[in-house]
Parts: C-alpha cells; structure tokens; sequence
C-alpha cells in the first residue's frame, strides 16, 4: 500500500499485518519507511509519489518481484501547497499527487493484478468542493481547491476501472473522514481560507480525531468481498455519488487522461 509510513496508511497497514497479510509498504523517506516496516513486520519500498516517472518506476520494480497482488490501497495523497506549484515534468503538483500518480500506477500493475483484486483509493470529502467542470483547475489556486479537484478526478477514474476489471474484482474509493495526520498539520489558513475565521475550532476537532478510527473503513474495504463501484464514507457505509458525477463517460475521460500522462 502507498504513503503507508505515517498517519491513516500507517494505521491501515498495521491493521492488515494483524490480519495475516504480507504488506508492502512505500513512501519518500528511507529510515522512517525502514523503521515502520521493521515495527509492523512489513516490506518497505522506497517510492517518488509526486511524479508520473517514480509511479511509474515503483510499479516496474513490484512487476520484477512479486507474481501477484491480492490487494492495492491507494492512499497516498495530500498538498498543502501555499502556491501553485508544477512538478519537473509540468503537471500541478497537487494533481499529480492524488490523481495522476495513483491512476498511473493501478494501470502499470494490471499485468500482476489478481482477477479478484481488492483496490482501494483513498479520496477525501473535499472533492465535493470541486463544483465546477472536474477538467478545470480552479482558479484562483489555493490548497484545497486543488485538493478537491484532484481527489474528484481520482474518484471518477476509479469508477471507470470498477467497471474495466468486472464484477470479481472489488474496486472502491473512500472517505476515511478526519484524521490528525502529518498532512493535516502541515495545514494553514491560507491553504483553507473559508476556515480562516475559525482556525482554532477546527484545529481543536481535528487534533481529537484519531487515524486509527479513519483506518478502519478503508481496512475493510480491503480485506472484505464486498459491492464493486461505489464510494464510501468514513462510517463505512456506500453513498450515491452526486448526479453530476455519474455519468461513466466522465469516469472513462479522467481514466483516459491519467494514462495519457504515461507517454510524456
């Protein structure tokens, strides 16, 4: 599972370790990702989620070591970027993050993907926030709207993949619901503006919530045969996503224009 080194993914990784899985885990930082493995009795994978090339160059690395995978959690994810920002191979750095990267990665393992695989995309509540055309970037940039958008790009091409990999396969996304995690510390005022007047409220609830409370959805999504194709929220149950966002030739063209990354 991705950006399992710290906060919620740490959380869901420990809970699939308790339940006999053999895990990989990856993220950016070697000795934390080494140091988590090694307490939850995991694999660390060293991995560059922040661009097409490092998904990219993760997935070779699993497609030359491992036959098969049962299970894929997509949660890597975050962008509390105070200013617009473009990676090195010119896409918004937010977007690329929880979009582009997650996509691109579940395309690059299809060849070692088992016919039943459970695959988990962690998205956010914040995509609702995103109430225009979901191929426009918002403007003017702040954090979460670029969060927003990118997390809705995510959820509308894992709707297109549910129906690609069939009904054995379980294809999900998830809101995990709030979570004191390094990606929300890293939170400002400038990043949520509409929070701006209220700061220290919200601060004060989101210190309280726990990622191992956020990890439990997620977690059962993984491990448990369940519906395909759906987006559920923190408490675990299935929600209709809104009208605007149903039409599977939108999910198609956010697959679409995920892989058409790849060939940059």
């Amino acid at each position: 599972m991705t950006g399992a080194t710290a906060g919620i993914g740490r959380e869901i990784a420990a809970k699939l370790c308790a339940a006999g899985a053999t895990v990989l885990i990856t993220g950016r930082d070697q000795q934390r990702g080494a140091a988590v493995a090694a307490e939850l009795g995991a694999t660390f994978l060293p991995a560059d989620h922040a661009t097409v090339r490092g998904n990219l160059d993760l997935a070779q690395r699993l497609r030359e070591d491992v036959s098969r995978l049962d299970v894929l959690v997509n949660n890597v994810g975050g962008g509390a970027f105070a200013t617009r920002m473009l990676t090195d191979e010119g896409h918004e750095a937010t977007l690329a993050l929880n979009y582009l990267g997650p996509i691109v990665l579940t395309q690059a393992l299809r060849p070692v993907l088992a016919s039943d695989v459970h695959i988990v995309q962690v998205v956010s509540s914040a995509l609702t926030m995103h109430t225009g055309d979901p191929f426009t970037e918002p403007t003017p940039y702040t954090a979460i709207a670029a969060y927003a958008q990118a997390k809705q790009l995510n959820l509308l091409a894992t709707m297109s993949l549910a129906r690609q990999l069939g009904v054995r396969a379980r294809v999900n996304a998830v809101n995990p619901g709030m979570a004191w995690t390094p990606g929300v510390q890293a939170l400002t005022p400038q990043a949520v503006p509409a929070w701006r007047y209220i700061w220290p409220l919200v601060r004060a609830m989101q210190r309280r919530a726990l990622p191992e409370k956020a990890a439990r959805t997620p977690t059962r999504l993984a491990l448990d045969p369940i519906d395909t194709g759906r987006f559920y929220e923190s408490r675990g149950t299935a929600k209709p996503l809104p009208p605007r966002l149903r039409d599977p030739a939108l999910h198609d063209r956010a697959w679409r224009f995920a892989l058409s990354t790849m060939e940059g």
